[in-house]
């Protein structure tokens, strides 16, 4: 009788746990991909959500909505102002409804990847009260 060597025996059994591992390595560098892509727009979304959020802040109490947009780095672009970032594009579109009281003035502020992918919208609504006559 013959006897069989051990040593075929881990040598197979090596070679799989090697291949097992391969495999999980593979998978663990795409989720490691993924996580970064996934990070970097949520980066950008939420530079553009903070940049967003501080000019409703000076927005609330400039007179001219223009000067701060174009203060901030915003170019006029087909009617609107444009701000374009690392990552993601901020468009702000301005309209003002006059009243006999005053001046309602909207500012309507979209957020959108380089991929043409909106991530948010955003009207920031100001009342500026005028004159009025008895």
């Amino acid at each position: 009788m013959k006897k069989h060597s051990t040593a075929n025996i881990l040598l197979i059994e090596l070679v799989l746990v090697i291949l097992f591992f391969m495999l999980c390595v593979s998978t663990i560098v795409e989720m490691f991909g993924h996580a970064r892509v996934k990070s970097a727009y949520a980066r950008a979304e939420s530079q553009a959500m903070l940049i967003v959020e501080n000019l409703e802040e000076r927005l609330a109490g400039a007179e001219n909505a223009a000067e701060e947009l174009e203060s901030e780095g915003f170019v006029p672009e087909n009617g609107s102002w444009v701000l374009q970032k690392d990552g993601f594009t901020i468009t702000a579109a301005e309209s003002a409804e006059k009243t006999e009281a005053g001046t309602l003035r909207t500012v309507s502020f979209s957020a959108s990847r380089k991929t043409g992918e909106t991530l948010f919208e955003l009207p920031v609504v100001n009342y500026l009260p005028g004159e009025v006559n008895p």
